[in-house]
């Protein structure tokens, strides 16, 4: 993986450095451990059409087309002769031996190891040597003792989504957020056999605290750090021999702002999603893998009331609130593969969250019994937010009917709204996410009529319905809503409009990081001023929208 050339003919001070670290007869003082180097370099880049070309860290990306048209991401890390992997070897001999357990990845670790590497060289009488590689030898050492090792880029980048390794003897493929229209693209990254790749993702299991064995071949856990690891081992389970995938954690997630500024929503999808989680509803959203309905359910969570108590219950912790009260849950499971009843499954979860009051239950993604008893919970009065995966309305209400579901209809008619999110590709090749259509579960007559309130027209390439008025004739659950807390119609306009302005005027402030978000959030229901204001601003009206809001409607809010 990937290789350089490691020649220690003709080369004295390789010899010195060799001869001082070989075996000696205190055997209990030395490591039996043998730490090779390996750094990944670019030497023929003018091969390459040169789409972009980014520094992460001391490394350089280059985001290419080869001459067969395909993608590639190449990293190019800081070059180094065979003294400095000779004194690399040894320096990581050394950390083996005394480093303590308990150090952290941080800048005291750098200067404690900067020390440590002048010290070595010193006692080598090699510091001449040393002093001017210090920095690469750090980088490397770092890397590879406190980091990731060969992939330590990928995971440091911000810009890619998923790691994708498949076999040993292919590529490692990333998804870039802003070249998915490529779908993967490869990488320098290549294992030698399924030893070394056997090595290798057992080191990346322990960082999940994890371990992996020929008894339990698989896991599906995540780093400290919130990303997901999926991983096989050996070849008792996959062929030819271990893999694994990273679904990489995002440290600022995308905010209900950023989802505007980037036409995933529009502000009057927002606007009509958030009347709808003030009234405690049950609001589903679909769409197939990597739409997004993780991001977007994080987003629209910032909507809810502060003064509510948000329980969320996961697989894996990626939801972010900004809620003081926010109870967080997390499913656990077993240590074997012979052995449940150490597992905390969905459904126990969400039976044991109704006994802390919650006002609202989000699960992050439903895909078994546990629907039934967040039904249950709806039913009960408790708010509801959940993502499934299905291709449509339609189909959603199948898979529910479905063992191990089996939702019936009375629990199907609890649903308020369901919103379809899809990775489309745009005009220019792009890969964007969108929010295409909005169906409310209407009951009726002992049925379920499906009836679409919202979309995205594809063709005119705009969101519909762009008229509240129209929306609000639509929409069978905000007419209810209306009835509950006893507005008129104009009184339900009005406040659709009051969330759309203020939605429009975070945006067009470029209020988009999550804390500034959510102390606006906060503002809009402590601060009846605050409301107003966005209200009052017309510019916010329609420039960052497709929203129509009349001048009759604008002065029949009641300021």
């Amino acid at each position: 993986m990937g290789k350089s050339n490691f020649n220690e003919s003709g080369n004295s001070i390789f010899e010195k450095i060799s001869s001082f670290f070989a075996p000696s007869e205190d055997s209990k003082s030395k490591s039996k451990f043998v730490f090779q180097l390996f750094n990944l370099s670019v030497s023929n880049i003018s091969d390459y059409e040169i789409f972009a070309n980014y520094n992460v860290g001391a490394s350089k990306i280059y985001i290419c087309k080869d001459k067969k048209g395909k993608m590639h991401y190449l990293i190019d890390e800081p070059q180094i002769d065979n003294v400095g992997k000779a004194l690399y070897t040894k320096i990581m001999r050394f950390l083996y031996i005394s480093l303590p357990s308990e150090i952290e990845n941080d800048q005291s670790t750098r200067i404690y190891l900067k020390k440590k590497v002048i010290e070595i060289g010193k006692k080598m009488k090699l510091e001449k040597h040393v002093i001017p590689i210090i920095d690469t030898l750090l980088y490397y050492v770092m890397r590879d003792a406190f980091g990731y090792g060969i992939i330590d880029v990928l995971m440091k980048d911000e810009n890619l989504e998923d790691i994708l390794e498949e076999s040993f003897d292919k590529p490692i493929g990333v998804i870039h957020k802003k070249f998915g229209e490529y779908n993967i693209l490869d990488t320098n990254i290549t294992f030698d056999s399924v030893e070394s790749t056997n090595s290798f993702v057992q080191k990346l299991v322990q960082k999940t605290g994890k371990s992996m064995t020929a008894a339990v071949p698989y896991i599906d856990s995540m780093t400290k750090e919130g990303h997901r690891i999926a991983a096989t081992f050996g070849k008792e389970v996959s062929l030819p021999g271990p893999n694994f995938t990273i679904r990489k954690f995002t440290k600022k997630p995308l905010t209900i702002t950023k989802l505007l500024q980037m036409g995933t929503i529009s502000p009057l999808m927002a606007a009509y999603v958030w009347t709808l989680l003030d009234s405690k509803a049950f609001v589903l959203l679909i769409g197939s893998t990597a739409a997004g309905k993780t991001t977007t359910i994080g987003a629209l969570t910032s909507l809810i009331n502060p003064q509510m108590k948000i329980t969320t219950i996961e697989d894996t912790p990626e939801l972010r609130m900004g809620h003081v009260h926010w109870q967080r849950l997390i499913t656990r499971k077993g240590s074997s593969i012979f052995s449940d009843k150490y597992e905390v499954s969905m459904n126990e979860l969400v039976r044991l969250s109704l006994r802390s009051r919650p006002d609202y239950i989000v699960v992050g993604e439903v895909r078994g019994e546990e629907i039934s008893s967040l039904i249950q919970a709806v039913a009960t009065g408790h708010g509801g937010l959940t993502s499934f995966h299905a291709s449509d309305a339609s189909a959603t209400l199948v898979r529910m009917q479905s063992p191990p579901m089996n939702v019936h209809l009375s629990g199907q008619m609890l649903i308020s709204s369901i919103l379809q999110q899809n990775r489309l590709v745009s005009p220019d090749g792009k890969i964007v996410r969108k929010v295409t259509q909005i169906t409310e579960i209407v009951p009726k007559d002992n049925k379920i009529e499906l009836k679409p309130v919202m979309g995205w027209n594809a063709a005119a390439m705009q969101f519909f319905p762009e008229d509240v008025e129209e929306l609000v004739e639509k929409s069978e659950r905000l007419k209810e809503i209306s009835m509950i807390n006893g507005w008129t119609k104009n009184e339900l306009v009005n406040q659709l409009i009051t969330r759309v302005c203020f939605l429009n005027r975070m945006v067009q402030n470029n209020i988009t990081e999550f804390d500034k978000v959510k102390q606006e959030i906060e503002k809009f229901y402590n601060d009846p001023l605050e409301r107003y204001i966005s209200v009052l601003s017309t510019k916010s009206l329609g420039e960052f929208s497709n929203e129509k809001v009349s001048e009759k409607q604008l002065s029949s809010l009641d300021l």
